[in-house]
């Protein structure tokens, strides 16, 4: 992550990376809210899963977010 990015910046550049996923892998989100990590450290050990009816559920070791 770059940290001299303000946080508007890097949800933008999020933004553009997801949507170069999406046209990859032909899925879409539709996002409401967001999860908030202190550490940004901790963002290197990010997983997501699949949940009921396609939620995707991100989860840190045994913390889900």
């Amino acid at each position: 992550m770059n940290e001299k990015l303000n946080q508007e910046q890097r949800l933008e550049a999020f933004a553009e990376g997801l949507a170069e996923l999406t046209r990859k892998h032909g899925v879409a989100l539709r996002v409401t809210g967001g999860v908030i990590i202190d550490q940004p450290e901790a963002f290197e050990g990010i997983e997501y899963f699949i949940g009921n009816e396609g939620d995707l559920l991100p989860r840190i070791s045994d913390n889900w977010l």
